[in-house]
This record gives C-alpha cells, sequence and structure tokens, in this order.
C-alpha cells in the first residue's frame, strides 16, 4: 500500500473496504472508498478499474469480523484524478451472495455514511 493511500485512509471520513477482482488477468486486492450503498450493490472509488460483467469479492470487517460478498462488476470508469496523475475510478458492483454476518458489516456502512452527511443524511 503506498504512503499517500495509507494517508489518505487515516484522514478521510467515508467507509473504506477492500475489493478483490481482475486487472489485466491479474487478480489484484485493493483498498476502495465506498461512496454510495444500497441494498443491492455499493459505488465505490479505487485506483485501477475491473472490466465491466467480471466477478470480485469485497471485504468488510466489523467490530473483528471479516464478512466476504461475491459481486459482479457493473461499471468501473475514471471518476477523478489523483496527484501524481494517475486516475481513480468509480466502480459500481452489484451483490450477488451476502450472508447475514454481511449484512449487519452493510448496515454500518450505512449508517457512517449517514453519519458523516451522505445521502442517507440528507446531504448533497
Amino acid at each position: 500500500m503506498t504512503s499517500s493511500l495509507q494517508n489518505n485512509l487515516l484522514t478521510e471520513k467515508r467507509p473504506r473496504l477492500r475489493i478483490c477482482g481482475t486487472v489485466e488477468g491479474i487478480p489484484t486486492l485493493q483498498v476502495a472508498e465506498v461512496l454510495d450503498v444500497t441494498q443491492r450493490g455499493v459505488l465505490v472509488e479505487q485506483q485501477d478499474t475491473f472490466p465491466p460483467q467480471s466477478l470480485c469479492l469485497l471485504q468488510l470487517g466489523t467490530n473483528g469480523d471479516l464478512s466476504t460478498i461475491r459481486c459482479r462488476v457493473v461499471h468501473s470508469r475514471v471518476s477523478s484524478v489523483r496527484s501524481d496523475g494517475g486516475p481513480y475510478y468509480e466502480t459500481m458492483v452489484e451483490f450477488l451472495d451476502v450472508s447475514p454476518a454481511a449484512e449487519r458489516a452493510l448496515r454500518n456502512i450505512v449508517q457512517s455514511i449517514g453519519a458523516n452527511g451522505g445521502v442517507e443524511a440528507g446531504g448533497p
């Protein structure tokens, strides 16, 4: 993990999760920032793009427990540019298989987004 990404993880208020997918045929594990979440999927921002329709895994941590959700990539496109000139990608994934533990972790993320002024709290 790069030091700038580590610094962002420590200073940003948006929830984070890990996303594992394939980038150019290579399995990749990344930290992604949660932009929005619904009962059917999540919109995240990350440093690499995943091909549409490809499968990926989301890892959510709550209270020391790690839950994994199997997902399908709906779309992944450039959303902004990093300070080093590289792109950030907005990736929308659809949940395919959600365990009860993962449902609880998702509820915590929704509460966190709402507490930080997200859509659920009537934010922009």
